[in-house]
């Protein structure tokens, strides 16, 4: 699966995860790959904005970091949310193609929903 992943011809945008890692989701979903997931999580406690990666099967990937393998090592990535490929496609219909981030208001209230 990381190879199929890694010759996705899509601009990666190091600074924006939420972008990369969406426009890589819905890219996977076109070429029917299954059991896909948009993730929102923090890095470390260093990193207070958070970033967006993708989940395929049971695997996580970060598609802004190209020098690795994309496989996310466990312990510095905490899943606090993970949003199915059809439920950010409503997401985004329903907010104007807003992605959701993790200071996103709305996915916050969408938390505490839960």
């Amino acid at each position: 699966m990381p190879i199929a992943i890694q010759r996705l011809d899509i601009p990666v945008d190091r600074d924006n995860s939420y972008k990369t890692s969406a426009d890589y989701l819905l890219n996977l979903h076109e070429q029917d790959f299954d059991d896909l997931h948009y993730v929102l999580g923090i890095v470390s406690s260093h990193c207070f904005f958070g970033k967006a990666v993708i989940r395929v099967g049971s695997k996580y990937y970060d598609p802004t970091d190209t020098n690795r393998s994309f496989t996310l090592p466990k312990a510095p990535f905490v899943s606090i949310y993970e949003m199915p490929v059809n439920d950010l496609k409503d997401f985004m219909v329903d907010n104007n193609n807003e992605l959701p981030t993790v200071l996103n208001l709305k996915v916050v209230e969408m938390l505490s929903q839960k």
